[in-house]
Parts: C-alpha cells; structure tokens; sequence
C-alpha cells in the first residue's frame, strides 16, 4: 500500500495471517510472506475495527488476539491514516444508527452517547436507544489522582525538552506553562489534516520536564472570538470553584450545597449540579441550561468576563450571556457542610454574547488538567485540587463520547493505559448564520503501551487538551446535525492517531 510500511516480523506476520483467515479475510497460504493478499486482509480488518458491531464470541476472541499485537496495531494507524478511511467508518456508523432507529437529528450517535450509554432523564432520549456504557465509566473516579501523578522516566516516560515529529525531520521544542494574562505562541502549522468544516482548533499536547508540564501550543484560527455553545458551561461553574476556594481554601466543594435564599427549593451539591449540566440529566425539569445560567448568578457579567481575560490574556473576548432559559435560582447561595454561606449569588442579569476562542477554551481545561504540575503563581486562581477533582468528575461524564469512539475504531484498546477524558461538548443550529456548529473541549491522558515498539522500549506518557470547533451548512439542518458529528467523531480520532504515531507532537 502506497506510503504505508509493513514492520511485522516473519514470525508477526505468520501469526497475524492465521488469525486474518480465522476471521475469513485472508485466503492465501499462511507462508509469514507480506503479499496482496495480506494487505488486502489488513484493510478489511481495519476497516471492519467497529464502534459498536457486537460480534460472536469466536470472532471476537480472534479480533482481541490481533489488537493484541502490537506491530497489528502499529500496521493498523498506517492503514487508517491513508484517504477518508476514519470518516467512511464513522459515518456509515453513524448511518447504521439512524437506520436501527437508534438517533434522529435531535439525538447523535456520539454527541449524546452518553457515558452510560444514554442521557438519563433528559428529553433528548429515545425509549429505543440502546448503547452500551462507556468503556471508561469505571475510571472516571481515578482521573484525578491519574492527573496528579508523574511518569518515573524509569516505567513511563514524556517527550523530553524536544522531539521530533515522525516521518519528518522537523523538531518541536516545548515550552514553559505561559503566565496567566499571557497568551503563548501558537503555531499555525500541523493542522493541516483538518477537514475544512473545521473552523477553530487549539491543541496543546504536555511534556514533562524536572516535575514540570512544558507545552507546545498548534492552532487553527484559535484567537477567533466565536459562540462555542455549551462547552462554555465548564466557565461559571469554574469561577464558582475559584470563588469558594477563595474565601475558604480547606472546604472541597463537591459537598457544598446550593439553594435559594428564600429556602423553597430543596438543596443540591454543587458535585450533582455540575454532574447535572454535563451528563445533561434533566429529571425532575432541572435543566443543564437552566443550572449554567445560575451559576453566572454568582457574580456579575463583567466580573465574570474580566476573570476569564485575566486568566487567559485574550483581551478581546465577550463573556457576559446566558444560556437560552431562566437561571434556575435567581439568586443562589452557596453553603458549606456547616451551614455557613460561603458565597452569595446577585441580582445583575447576565445579558450579552458568549463569544470567546478555542485557545481560551483549551487553556482553561489544561489548567484544570495539570493544576499540580504548573507553577502555582500560574495556576487557577486561588483553585485547590480538592475541588477541581469534583470538577473533573463531573466532566468526565459528558454526554459526548468522541474519545471513546476513537479508541475502539483505531484498535487501541490493549495499548491505552490508565486513561482520563474530560470535556464538554457545544452544540446548536445558528438561524442567524444559518448554519449547524459544534463544539468540543477535552482534555485527554494515558500511558501509550504501544511505545514500546517505538526506539525507545518504554510507555509514553501523552497528554493533551483541544478546542475544535465545527461549521456546516448543507441548507439540511437534518443533515447536517448527523454529518458534523460524525465529522467531530474522525477528527478527535485523527488526532488521537497522530498523537500516538508521533505525527503530532
């Protein structure tokens, strides 16, 4: 195959064959010889790593037997990056759902997964659904001591200072963490892969260096003030972290309460609420919309704009809207485990525009993800890790399960160690610009195991934050709705690619 390099050994391939004929895609002489007949296997193979086909017990024994192996694996990313081979499965999948029944425009095969295979309670659902949970439903709750931990250099090591980009000879150097208010250099090439409905990204990938995350910041448009929808919930619900942890820095918020003033609606932890606005559970008519727009309540507009700026340096940003629907509480309070008000909510409306950039998206989330491994003067204001984990927790149940898919259609799954994936998805039909956008940030970490192949026979830590953000108008809303998703779903999955095979560093 025409720039793809086959780097199994005689006894590799031998093996490689035998399960490839089990499976019945190769029907030549099991001779341990690379021949069409072995690459024509290896395509369909690759092309037949599903999301979501369930197969029999024997055929699956057989396809865990190949993904177990890593120069398959390796064969595999080479395969998947030639052509449109990661948007023809993503979308036939996509396809094969509307088809089962399984989502109409109102309800995406990626966007709305689900990390329990549906959005619990949210009026968004479909009585017919049936995805199952997420492969990482069991890790959520290990995220944040994942995050705080070091690769040794010994078992698991990172990139170093520098590195160089595979296939190429071009080094990449990374960089100290940026101050806060300043904004880094973001290069502007290696992007570009992108397909063209994708209109902003900001991908920040980590390196760690002396117990420091040393960063290499690659953009598209990323300084573009634009609506990124909902993704940008993860703001208030951020600022009201920070606020709390300001005035008691002990007190973890996860089991602080939120009420009204008036004491007529029942208290909720802030860990339910902000689990409420990303896994969109909207039972009992508390609405992940309504719950945003509360916790805007808990300063004014401009405060709330100018603590982004300070933070970010992107002094053009306007952050002062709501989100569609009425807060719901005008005026929340927020109380310790003792009863004392640790914040009080105001009157001010928040009436305005949410337009803000990918690169301010993509700060925010790599400076949740490695609060313990900045300098701290760079770090969230007066944030504690106590409580960011509650935040972590809670976006790592996003409805929206793009790395998931990734993962299962590039045949990772044996090589992907101690995995985190926190995000927040963005999501609505423009009438003004007449046009179908999405968005997505994530924050996404794991030990490589398939480093071990690479020179260098160790695991390799990758972390990475992005912002992308997606456009179309086929002047089918419809459509529309179902194509941008699949699009979302083969760009993260291109980049987890080129992550893992060093063609992005």
């Amino acid at each position: 195959m025409a720039g793809t390099e086959v780097k199994l050994s005689f006894e590799e391939l031998t093996k490689a064959q035998t399960y490839l004929q089990q499976l019945g895609l190769y029907d030549g002489e099991i001779d341990g010889i690379y021949g069409k007949l072995s690459e024509a296997a290896f395509v369909q193979f690759a092309n037949a790593l599903s999301i979501d086909t369930i197969l029999d017990a024997n055929s699956q024994a057989i396809t865990n037997n190949l993904l177990q192996m890593p120069a398959v694996v390796r064969y595999l990313l080479e395969i998947m990056g030639n052509g449109d081979r990661l948007w023809q499965k993503f979308i036939n999948s996509q396809n094969i759902c509307v088809n089962m029944g399984q989502v109409d425009s109102n309800l995406l095969g990626f966007l709305d997964r689900g990390v329990n295979g549906c959005v619990a309670g949210s009026k968004r659902s479909l009585p017919n659904r049936s995805f199952a949970p997420s492969p990482l439903l069991k890790d959520i709750a290990l995220y944040p001591d994942r995050l705080a931990s070091l690769p040794d250099g010994v078992n698991v090591v990172s990139y170093g200072e520098v590195a160089m980009l595979a296939k190429s000879q071009v080094r990449v150097r990374f960089r100290p963490y940026p101050a806060l208010d300043q904004v880094p250099n973001i290069e502007n090439i290696g992007l570009e892969f992108l397909h063209s409905s994708i209109q902003q990204a900001c991908i920040c990938i980590g390196s760690i260096v002396n117990g420091q995350m040393l960063t290499r910041w690659i953009g598209l448009n990323p300084l573009a003030n634009v609506q990124f929808w909902s993704s940008t919930k993860i703001l208030p619900l951020l600022y009201t972290l920070c606020a709390a942890n300001q005035a008691q820095p002990n007190q973890a918020i996860a089991n602080c309460a939120i009420a009204d003033v008036q004491g007529k609606i029942t208290p909720r932890t802030y860990a339910e609420l902000a689990q409420r606005i990303c896994n969109y559970d909207e039972s009992n008519g508390i609405t992940s919309n309504a719950l945003a727009a509360m916790f805007k309540q808990f300063t004014n507009p401009i405060t709330l704009q100018n603590w982004l700026i300070q933070i970010t340096g992107n002094k053009k940003l306007s952050f002062q809207g709501r989100y569609g629907e009425v807060p719901y509480i005008d005026q929340p309070t927020l109380r310790d485990t003792s009863g004392q008000v640790v914040l009080s909510g105001v009157k001010d409306p928040h009436r305005g525009d949410n337009l803000i950039s990918a690169y301010d998206l993509t700060r925010i989330v790599s400076q949740i993800a490695w609060h313990r491994h900045i300098p701290p003067t760079n770090r969230l204001p007066a944030a504690q890790w106590h409580s960011l984990s509650t935040l972590i927790n809670a976006m790592g149940q996003d409805t929206a399960r793009y790395v998931d898919a990734a993962i299962a259609a590039l045949g990772l799954t044996y090589f992907i160690g101690e995995p985190v994936v926190f995000s927040k998805m963005g999501f609505g039909y423009s009438d003004q610009r007449r046009q179908t956008e999405l968005t997505y940030t994530a924050s996404i970490q794991f030990v490589d195991r398939l480093a071990q192949s690479h020179d260098l026979p160790l695991p390799k830590l990758r972390s990475v934050n992005m912002t992308l953000r997606a456009v179309l108008n086929l002047q089918d809303p419809v459509r529309e709705s179902l194509e941008i998703d699949a699009r979302m779903a083969t760009t993260v999955a291109e980049i987890l690619r080129r992550i893992v095979t060093e063609e992005l560093i």
